[in-house]
């Protein structure tokens, strides 16, 4: 058995020609083996060449699909950037296109529907702009906690920043609101009350502010100290000043005013003492001079009447430095022999005197006729409370 070298029929040894095609066949027998093993190589080459057809195939399509994941990363990448520039369409645009070559791509799908969610918090918080310029803080507050409760589900770098900028906003909303409510006549109390509130916010807004407060805390509280040191109100004063040092420690300004008022304090009891002790000297004085010396005599005389009689009368003035009443005078009378004729007591009217006033005292003696010396033997009084 051999083939036809021509159609690759099979023939028999002994024939000349192919039955399937006509061809002569070789006579030699080698000749036809050789031809037999040739065709036999050909029914090998087909399964080969499939087998070498599919290789490529595959290799190729893992090249291709490599090729798509890698654009799908690339593409996503770029995404994940333009959204950390605040780009959420353009961003969404790129994250489609990764899905593009990666159907399956969750991140890129996940992404991608977020974007959604950043352009709305985004738009909102440009709303929340308009809120603060109306003055609608609580409906602005209200908006940032709404857009912030979007987030809870989601982590990741564009998540922190969408929520370091409703932070922002809201911080916004905070300073906004302290500066309507703080008027330019605002109390130390006012004032007081609204810097806690600004003292918790990290941004140089709320810093700027919050020195403007500190600042006017400082101007009040030292005019308002300043009066009552005037005053010489030390205790409120320095009550004062250290509460204000509490919401602005080591100011300058304060500092200089508390060691003023501390110092005027002392001076000012030092002072206080001497002038008690001056006093209590003077009263003293006063005292012993209005129980001895608390009258000074002007005038006193003795002359007859147009009867003839003794009329003994003069004026007393008062140096005391309290009302004295019951002011007697106790006087005698003598001879022209210097005898002693009589001794009498009578009383000044008004029966009271007070500080620089005049009294007059007059007593008329019927029995003596004869011309009399007078001689004041004493005068009495009675100072108020005695």
């Amino acid at each position: 058995m051999s083939y036809c070298p021509k159609c690759g029929a099979k023939t028999h040894t002994d024939e000349l020609f192919c039955v399937s095609c006509g061809a002569p066949l070789p006579t030699d027998i080698s000749e036809r083996y050789n031809t037999d093993q040739k065709n036999f190589n050909k029914w090998w080459l087909v399964p080969l060449s499939v087998l070498i057809f599919s290789l490529m195939f595959a290799i190729g399509i893992h090249f291709y699909l490599e090729h798509q994941e890698d654009q799908a990363k690339q593409s996503y990448n770029e995404g994940v950037e333009l959204a950390l520039e605040g780009q959420y369409l353009k961003a969404k645009d790129k994250f489609r296109q990764s899905l593009d070559y990666k159907s399956n791509y969750k991140a890129a799908a996940t992404s991608s529907n977020f974007m959604d969610i950043a352009m709305q918090i985004n738009e909102a918080l440009g709303e929340v702009d308009r809120l603060i310029e109306n003055k609608m803080y609580q409906e602005a507050i209200n908006l940032t906690e709404e857009n912030e409760s979007k987030l809870r589900q989601y982590n990741g770098k564009v998540v922190n920043q969408l929520l370091d900028e409703i932070l922002t906003k809201r911080n916004d909303i905070k300073i906004a609101q302290v500066q309507n409510n703080l008027k330019d006549e605002a109390s130390i109390d006012e004032l007081k009350m609204q810097l806690w509130r600004v003292e918790s916010i990290n941004t140089e807004p709320a810093q700027n502010l919050e020195s403007q407060m500190k600042e006017r805390i400082v101007n009040l509280s030292f005019n308002e100290a300043n009066e009552e040191l005037n005053d010489n109100q030390f205790s409120t004063a320095l009550a004062i000043v250290k509460d204000a040092l509490r919401y602005v420690p080591e100011n300058e300004r304060l500092e200089s005013l508390k060691t003023t008022i501390e110092k005027q304090k002392v001076a000012f009891e030092t002072e206080q003492k001497q002038r008690i002790a001056q006093a209590q000297s003077q009263v003293e004085m006063e005292q012993e001079q209005n129980e001895n010396n608390a009258v000074e005599l002007i005038n006193i005389e003795a002359v007859k009447n147009e009867e003839g009689d003794i009329v003994v009368k003069g004026e007393l003035k008062s140096v005391a430095t309290v009302p004295i009443y019951s002011t007697s005078v106790k006087y005698s009378l003598y001879d022209e022999n210097d005898e002693l004729i009589l001794e009498n007591e009578t009383f000044l009217y008004p029966e009271t005197l007070y500080p620089e006033e005049t009294g007059q005292f007059e007593y008329t003696h019927y029995d003596v006729k004869e011309e009399v010396d007078i001689n004041i033997d004493q005068i009495k009084w009675y100072l108020e409370g005695q």
